[in-house]
């Protein structure tokens, strides 16, 4: 197979893009794919699974986590022949390099089988990070409701609403200034959840919203109230302000370990594409303290009574 590398262009004819992989047992041959990896590249697309993040690269990013890397810098390009060589990555006409369901299989497969044999993918407190934007487009709607962009939680809630997948689940429910949850408020959350989506797989993900220009804060305490009250994924998104202040606050989220499994997303003025630069992952708290594990059995208990009575 020939590779143009300055036009990123694969002159292979009949290669087909693949979309999605339902198949139960995609993870399991993931798993077996990532051991034939170098140890170079192992150690790198592990760290990019693990935090939720991809680094050198433009990519685009679909509601279900797969992603598709466009183009890329010369010092990831050996990787991403890899990637491709091995099956993990697959082609387009166009050159395009996409992974399925990549962001979610952190939550779907151990990746302690494959990556732990070398820590040298962990991150450490110091490490400052330059995340590649992982563009999400929102799709086009004949029913679009219009917010007044000044009131940013009800404009991006607005634009959740228009996914029909998100974060890799079928959305049935988005609420905003949810305070809590439950009958007879079986779980009062610390910090109102600006928004909160109900997936069909039974996630819960809560959203914090902040335009930096209009306040001092971050919304990390947020975050950390968030996964503490035991919801399954939390995400803070921001107003674009510019790209250096963006990078802190991920590097921020990165060093703090009680909120290192949080997401974070940025909004132009548009709101047409959503940037994550950092991926949800599954709320690790819920494995290290009984009393986050029992606050998310309330909410699991609430959403599936929920979802029951529809």
């Amino acid at each position: 197979m020939s590779f143009d590398k300055v036009g990123k262009s694969i002159k292979e004819t009949n290669q087909l893009i693949t979309p999605y992989y339902e198949n139960d047992d995609y993870p399991r041959k993931i798993i077996s794919k990532l051991s034939r990896l170098s140890t170079g590249t192992k150690t790198i697309f592990c760290r990019w699974l693990k935090y939720g993040f991809i680094e050198s690269v433009q990519a685009e990013v679909l509601p279900t986590g797969t992603v598709i890397i466009t183009d890329w810098a010369s010092e990831v390009d050996s990787l991403i022949h890899e990637l491709i060589s091995n099956g993990i990555a697959l082609l387009s006409n166009n050159g395009y390099a996409e992974i399925p369901l990549m962001m979610s299989l952190a939550d779907q497969i151990d990746l302690g089988l494959v990556c732990d044999g070398d820590d040298g993918y962990l991150i450490s407190d110091s490490e400052v990070i330059y995340p590649s934007p992982m563009i999400m487009r929102v799709p086009h709607s004949k029913e679009i409701i219009e917010e007044p962009y000044d009131d940013l939680t009800r404009s991006m809630a607005s634009v959740i609403r228009r996914f029909d997948y998100y974060l890799g689940g079928k959305i049935v429910h988005v609420g905003v200034n949810v305070k809590s949850i439950g009958i007879m408020n079986t779980i009062v959350f610390r910090n109102p959840i600006d928004i909160l989506v109900i997936t069909n797989n039974h996630s819960s993900i809560a959203h914090k919203i902040l335009d930096p220009s209009r306040t001092v804060h971050r919304g990390l305490s947020a975050l950390e109230s968030y996964l503490m009250d035991g919801v399954d994924y939390a995400v803070l998104i921001h107003k674009y302000t510019y790209y250096e202040v963006h990078v802190e606050t991920f590097n921020k989220i990165m060093s703090r370990q009680y909120i290192r499994d949080s997401g974070f997303a940025i909004v132009p003025n548009e709101l047409d594409y959503i940037i994550f630069l950092k991926w949800p992952r599954m709320n690790s708290l819920m494995m290290r303290s009984q009393s986050v594990a029992s606050r998310h059995s309330l909410i699991n208990g609430a959403v599936n009574f929920m979802l029951n009575a529809r």
